[in-house]
C-alpha cells in the first residue's frame, strides 16, 4: 500500500525490520532504523503495533515474546517520534512481564538516542520517570541515566526516589544528588526500603562529618521526618541516621538537642517506640530546659503504654525533684498519669516516687488519681494524700478455667472367643490379617483340631489355603509377617499347597525385626516345622489363660506334664514365650511341681519359677543429649536353661557340616553373590573385612593370622577363588553377610558390587576355610534360625548343644533383654500386640519404642501405630519417664502455637504426667540453650488456661527452685515469667505452704523484675 504517508520506498525499509526482528537480532534492528530516514522511520512505527499483535498471536497463551522483546523495544525507540510515544512503547505490558526479568538494553537504547537533541531526552527521561512503580522499579537504570547526562530536574515522583535510594548508597559526585537527597526525607516508602541498610545512614554520616553533606539539614529532614508520624518500619531507618549524626561531643550534642527541643518534646507523647526512646534519651542531656518545656516532655512521656520508656520517665523525674524542687508540683501532675499503667511494677515505681516527693508538694492531682491504682497501692498513697481507695474486686478478674477431664478408662481387655469347630478354624485363617488379635487362639485351635479332627480340618483348610492365598509368599525371600508362616503350615497340613524346601532360611534374623516380633515368628515356624515332621505337640505351652495375655503357674506346670506323659518334647520358642507371660515374683509351689516332673523343659521351667529374672529399664543419655533405655537383668546367678534343652529348631533335616582335620581351627566363613556375578576386587575386599570381624567376635585367630592362612593358598594371592571340590553347608554362625544397604567403609553399597544375602539354592557364595578358599553352592540351612537359634558346632562337626552365652541361656529371651535395644522400621508391625505377647514385661517392649519420644512429632494415638502401643505399655511417669519428660520438654519449648499442647493435656488427662522429670529436663535444656524460656512459659501458660493448672503447678514447685539463681549460677532469662505463672496458678489450686527458696529471693533488696514476682509468689503462698 502506497500513500502520502506511506512512499513506495519505505515499504522496503519496514520489510528489512520486520526480517531482523523475526530474526531476533536487536542489534542490528538498532542500527537499522538509525540509518533509516524520516519516511522509513515512519514506515516503521506505523507497522510495528500490527507486527507485534501478529508475534503474540503466534505463540500460545502462557508464552511471552522474552524471542523478540528486544528488537521491538529497539526498532520502537528508533522510529517513534514523540517522546510521550516512546515512553508508552517502552513501558507496553508485553515489555514488562515479571517472569522476563529486568530490561538489559539501557546501552543500546542510548545510541539510539545519541542523535537526538537534550531537550527531547530530557523530556523523555521525565515521562519515563513518572511511570515507574514499585517494587520492581522497571527502567530505573535508563531514568537515572537520562536524568543525568541530560541534567533535567527530577520530577516530584516519591517512587523514583524510593528507587534511587535503592540503586546504592548515595555518591559524593552523582549529578542527582542534590535534587533527590532533601526528598528522602520527605517520600513515601523510603524508610520502609532502607529498614535494613547500614550503608546509607553510614554513607550520609560520613559525607556529613566530611562536608560533603550538611549535618544540620540532615537533622532538620530526621525530624521533619518524625513529626510527619509514621510506623516503626517507616521510621527506623530515620532514628538509626540521626543517632549517627548527633555530635559526640557531649556539649555540642546537648545544644544541638536544645535548639530542637520543642520538636522533640512534641514526638515524645504518640511517636513510635524507637523514636520516643531516642529522642528521651537526648533530651535528658540536656540540664536546663525551660520548666513548660520540662513539664510537657514529663507529661507526655509517663502517658506512654511502654513500660520501659515509662521506666526512664521515672528516673528522669526523680532526677529533676532532686535538682530542681520547685518543679515539684509539675512533677506530680505528670506522676499522676503513670497510675493508669497496666504495669504493675510501673505504678508501684510511682507511688515510691510520689512518696518521696518534697512535704510542700501540691498531692491535689495525685489524690484525684488514687481511683486508678490497685486498693494495696492506692491505700498507701491515700495515707499520705488522700483521695478514694478503689474498692476490692469482688469478681476475681481471672478465674479459674474449669479443671482437665481425665482421659476416658481403656476399655477392659477381652479374649477372643474360643475356636472348637474346623469350619471356624478356616474362617480364621481366611480372615488371617484381622485375626491376628486372636492369634493364640488361632493355634492353639489349630494344634488340638488337627490331632483330635485331622480330616475335618484337611477339608476345611484346602478351599480356604489355594495356591491364590497369600501367593506372595513363594516369592518373598524372608518371611517377617506371621501369617506366611501359618499359612505355610496351614498348607503343609492340608496339602492344598506345596511350601518351599527351603521356608527354614526365610527366617529374618534380629537386624530385620524386633526380637519381640522374632519370638512370634519362631513360634509361628515351630508350629510349620512340627507339621512337616509330623509330630504336632499334644499342647501349645504359651497359650495365655488370662484376656491381658498372662499365663497362671499351675497350668503351665500341667501343661508340662502333659508333655511329659506323652514322651513329647516342648519347642524352644513356645516355652519362652510362656516364661514371659507368667506374672511377677517366684512361684515356689509352681517350681516344685515342674521340678518332680524331671524333663529338660520341666527343670528349665522350675529355675525360672523359683527365682525369676527381674528386668530393670534406665535412661541414659544418648545422641544429642536425648535420652535413651536400656535393659538390664538382675537376679540371674547363670543360665537358666538345663543342658538337656535344646533351645534351637528341634526338627533338623540335615546334620551340622563337619570339617576334617586339615581344615583350620579358624572361623567359617561365608558370603554371597548371585549366581551370575562375579565378585570384584572391592568385594572381597569388604568379605576380607568382614571376615575379620566374625572372627573377632567368635573368638577366632587374630586378624593377620587368618589373612596369612588365606594367603598361604598354593600358586594363589590373597582373595583368589579355586573350584569348591564338594558342596558346602553353611550355619548362621558361619555367614558373613555383605555389607547391608548401608554403604561400606570404601563408599560402595552392596547393590553395585553385586553382593546379595544368602537365602537358598540361587546363588554362589565365597568360602573361606583356613587355608582353603572354594566357590561353592550353598545347601540349604536345615539346623537353626536367624542369629538366635544356632546350635554350637564341637570339634568334630557334632551339635555340642544349646547356646548358652546370654544371661539366661535363652536365645530369644535374652535377645529381648539386649542391654540396648535398637529401634528399627520394621518394628512397626505387631507392636500393638506387644501387650499381650509380654504381659509381664511391658516395659521393657516399651524400651523398644523410645525411639517415638526422640522425635518432634505428635505422638499419634491411632490404632495400630508405635505411638499408640508405646501409651499402651508403660505409663508416662513409669521407667520412661525421663523420655517422656525430654519429649514433653521440647513440645513446649518449640511450640509457636496460641493454643495448648495437645501431647501435654493428653499425659495430663491420664495423670501421668512425670512432673519431677520433666521439672530437671526443663532446667537443663534451658541452660543449655536448647529451648526458648519464653516459649517454654508460654506454653505451661497455656496449658494452664486449658485445664491442666494443677499439673503446671506440681511442676513449677519443682522447677522454680532449679530455675532461679544459685550458688555459682544465674536465674534462667524471663525467669520472672515462670515465677508469675507460679502465683497464678498456686492462686487457682488454692495451694499454701512455703518454699524456701522462692522465700529467700523475697526477702532480697532489689527491683529486678524476678524479685518482685518473687514477693507476690511468697506472699500468695504464705498461710
Amino acid at each position: 500500500m502506497t500513500s502520502a504517508a506511506h512512499p513506495p520506498d519505505a515499504a522496503p525499509a519496514w520489510k528489512r525490520v520486520a526480517a531482523m526482528i523475526d530474526a531476533r537480532d536487536a542489534d542490528a534492528v538498532a542500527a537499522a532504523v538509525v540509518d533509516l530516514d524520516e519516511d522509513g522511520r515512519r514506515a516503521v512505527a506505523a507497522a510495528l503495533p500490527g507486527h507485534l499483535k501478529a508475534a503474540r498471536a503466534a505463540r500460545e497463551p502462557w508464552e511471552g515474546i522474552g524471542d523478540v522483546l528486544w528488537a521491538f523495544r529497539a526498532a520502537g525507540a528508533g522510529t517513534l517520534g514523540g517522546a510521550a510515544a516512546v515512553a508508552s512503547w517502552l513501558n507496553r505490558r508485553e515489555f514488562n512481564n515479571r517472569w522476563l526479568g529486568d530490561p538489559d538494553d539501557d546501552g543500546r537504547l542510548l545510541d539510539i538516542w545519541a542523535g537526538r537533541d537534550d531537550a527531547w531526552r530530557a523530556d523523555l527521561a521525565r515521562r519515563l520517570a513518572v511511570r515507574l512503580r514499585g517494587p520492581r522499579y522497571v527502567g530505573l537504570s535508563l531514568v537515572l541515566t537520562l536524568l543525568a547526562e541530560t541534567g533535567a530536574e527530577p520530577p516530584d515522583h516519591d517512587p523514583l526516589v524510593v528507587g534511587w535510594t535503592l540503586s546504592g548508597p548515595p555518591r559524593p559526585k552523582d549529578p542527582l544528588l542534590p535534587a533527590l537527597l532533601p526528598r528522602v526525607f520527605e517520600a513515601e516508602g523510603v524508610g520502609r526500603a532502607l529498614r535494613r541498610s547500614n550503608s546509607w545512614p553510614v554513607t550520609l554520616a560520613t559525607m556529613a562529618a566530611r562536608g560533603d553533606a550538611d549535618p544540620a539539614a540532615l537533622i532538620d529532614g530526621c525530624v521533619r521526618r518524625f513529626l510527619r508520624g509514621g510506623t516503626e518500619l517507616d521510621l527506623r531507618f530515620f532514628v538509626r541516621l540521626h543517632d549517627l549524626l548527633m555530635d559526640d561531643d557531649p556539649s555540642v550534642r546537648r545544644d544541638e538537642t536544645a535548639a530542637r527541643a520543642r520538636d522533640y518534646v512534641r514526638l515524645l507523647p504518640s511517636a513510635p517506640g524507637p523514636v520516643a526512646g531516642h529522642v528521651l534519651d537526648l533530651l535528658r542531656e540536656v540540664p536546663d530546659l525551660p520548666a513548660a518545656l520540662l513539664a510537657e516532655a514529663l507529661d507526655g512521656v509517663l502517658f506512654r503504654p511502654e513500660a520501659g520508656i515509662v521506666r526512664k520517665g521515672l528516673s528522669w523525674l526523680r532526677t529533676t525533684v532532686q535538682r530542681r524542687p520547685d518543679m515539684a508540683d509539675a512533677c506530680a501532675r505528670a506522676l499522676a498519669r503513670a497510675f493508669g499503667h497496666e504495669s504493675y511494677a510501673v505504678r508501684e515505681r510511682a507511688v515510691r516516687l510520689a512518696l518521696a516527693l518534697p512535704d510542700r508538694t501540691d498531692g491535689t492531682p495525685l489524690a484525684a488519681a488514687a481511683p486508678l491504682l490497685p486498693p494495696d497501692l492506692g491505700t498507701r498513697l491515700a495515707s499520705r494524700y488522700g483521695g478514694e481507695v478503689a474498692p476490692p474486686v469482688a469478681d476475681d478478674p481471672d478465674p479459674a478455667p474449669a479443671p482437665l477431664a481425665p482421659a476416658a478408662p481403656r476399655p477392659a481387655e477381652h479374649a477372643p472367643p474360643p475356636i472348637t469347630t474346623p469350619a471356624e478354624l478356616a474362617r480364621a485363617f481366611a480372615d488371617l490379617d484381622r485375626s491376628l488379635a486372636g492369634m493364640e487362639g488361632l493355634m492353639a485351635a489349630f494344634v488340638a483340631l488337627a490331632r483330635t479332627e485331622p480330616d475335618a480340618v484337611r477339608a476345611a483348610l484346602r478351599p480356604v489355603l489355594a495356591p491364590d492365598f497369600y501367593p506372595y509368599i513363594e516369592r518373598e525371600r524372608t518371611w517377617a509377617r506371621l501369617p506366611e508362616w501359618l499359612v505355610a503350615a496351614g498348607r503343609s497340613f492340608a496339602g492344598s499347597a506345596p511350601v518351599p524346601d527351603d521356608w527354614r532360611d526365610r527366617m529374618p534374623g534380629v537386624h530385620d525385626v524386633c526380637p519381640v516380633d522374632l519370638l512370634a515368628l519362631h513360634r509361628a515356624a515351630e508350629l510349620l516345622g512340627a507339621v512337616e515332621a509330623g509330630s504336632l505337640p499334644p499342647v501349645l505351652l504359651a497359650t495365655p489363660t488370662a484376656p491381658a495375655g498372662h499365663i497362671d503357674a499351675a497350668v503351665l506346670t500341667a501343661r508340662l506334664r502333659t508333655f511329659a506323659e506323652t514322651g513329647a518334647t516342648p519347642a524352644p520358642a513356645d516355652l519362652q514365650q510362656a516364661l514371659l507371660r507368667l506374672r511377677h515374683g517366684p512361684h515356689p509351689e509352681g517350681a516344685e511341681c515342674a521340678a518332680r516332673l524331671g524333663t529338660p523343659a520341666a527343670r528349665t521351667v522350675a529355675r525360672w519359677l523359683e527365682d525369676p529374672p527381674v528386668a530393670r529399664i534406665a535412661m541414659e543419655d544418648g545422641r544429642r543429649g536425648r535420652p535413651r533405655a536400656t535393659i538390664g537383668l538382675e537376679g540371674v546367678a547363670g543360665p537358666l536353661v538345663d543342658p538337656g534343652f535344646a533351645t534351637t529348631f528341634p526338627n533338623a533335616a540335615a546334620p551340622v557340616r563337619s570339617r576334617s582335620s586339615a581344615e583350620s581351627d579358624g572361623p567359617f566363613v561365608l558370603t554371597a553373590f548371585p549366581a551370575d556375578a562375579d565378585p570384584d576386587a572391592g568385594s572381597l575386599r569388604r568379605l576380607e573385612q568382614n571376615a575379620r570381624d566374625v572372627a573377632t567376635r567368635s573368638g577366632g585367630p587374630a586378624h593377620d593370622r587368618w589373612v596369612e592362612q588365606r594367603a598361604g593358598v598354593e600358586g594363589r594371592t590373597p582373595g583368589a577363588c579355586v573350584p569348591a571340590a564338594e558342596p558346602v553347608t553353611a550355619t548362621e554362625t558361619d555367614v558373613v553377610p555383605p555389607p547391608g544397604p548401608e554403604r561400606d567403609a570404601a563408599g560402595e553399597s552392596s547393590a553395585e558390587s553385586g553382593a546379595a544375602p544368602i537365602t537358598g539354592m540361587e546363588s554362589r557364595a565365597y568360602v573361606s576355610n583356613g587355608p582353603t578358599a572354594a566357590w561353592a553352592r550353598p545347601e540349604p540351612r536345615r539346623d537353626g534360625f536367624g542369629a538366635i537359634a544356632t546350635a554350637q558346632v564341637g570339634p568334630s562337626g557334632t551339635s555340642a548343644g544349646p547356646r548358652t552365652d546370654g544371661p539366661t541361656g535363652l536365645p530369644l529371651i535374652d535377645a529381648i533383654m539386649a542391654p540396648s535395644p535398637a529401634y528399627r522400621m520394621g518394628y512397626r508391625r505387631y507392636t500393638d500386640k506387644w501387650r499381650y505377647w509380654l504381659p509381664s514385661h511391658r516395659e521393657v517392649a516399651a524400651a523398644y519404642l523410645d525411639h517415638e519420644l526422640r522425635d518432634d512429632h505428635p505422638l499419634s494415638t491411632e490404632p495400630g501405630s508405635p505411638s499408640a502401643a508405646l501409651l499402651a505399655l508403660t505409663p508416662a511417669n513409669g521407667p520412661l519417664a525421663e523420655g517422656f519428660a525430654d519429649y514433653l520438654a521440647r513440645c513446649l519449648g518449640h511450640s509457636s502455637s496460641d493454643r495448648a499442647d495437645r501431647r501435654f493435656l493428653d499425659v495430663c488427662r491420664r495423670g501421668e504426667l512425670p512432673a519431677d522429670a520433666l521439672a530437671r529436663r526443663t532446667d537443663r535444656l534451658l541452660r543449655a540453650g536448647e529451648l526458648r524460656p519464653s516459649r517454654v512459659a508460654r506454653g505451661l501458660g497455656l496449658a494452664a488456661e486449658a485445664g491442666a493448672f494443677a499439673d503446671v503447678w506440681q511442676v513449677l514447685t519443682i522447677a522454680l527452685p532449679l530455675l532461679g539463681p544459685g550458688p555459682g549460677r544465674r536465674p534462667v532469662q524471663r525467669f520472672d515469667r515462670f515465677l508469675e505463672l507460679g502465683t497464678r496458678t498456686a492462686r487457682w489450686c488454692g495451694a499454701r505452704g512455703a518454699i524456701p527458696e522462692i522465700d529467700a529471693l523475697a526477702a532480697r533488696k532489689g527491683t529486678a523484675a524476678y524479685l518482685r514476682a518473687a514477693r507476690a509468689l511468697a506472699a500468695q503462698l504464705a498461710p
